[in-house]
């Protein structure tokens, strides 16, 4: 089985992530009425209750690890 990343996916998928941002912040400013320092204030706390479950499972002790 081929594990090598698809450099055409890779670039369709960062374009596509790009282009969702650019959406929702333009809707944020423009449709919510949110200011450019709430809009930042919201991105990093909703950074940090995703990344949260992540870093979560990378720190957590595997029983199958413990020697």
């Amino acid at each position: 089985m081929d594990s090598r990343i698809d450099l055409a996916g890779l670039i369709v998928a960062i374009c596509v992530a790009a282009y969702a941002a650019i959406m929702l912040d333009y809707l944020a400013l423009n449709g919510l009425g949110l200011s450019i320092p709430q809009l930042r204030h919201l991105s990093m706390v909703a950074a940090v209750f995703l990344a949260l479950p992540v870093a979560m499972d990378f720190l957590r002790a595997r029983p199958d690890n413990i020697e």
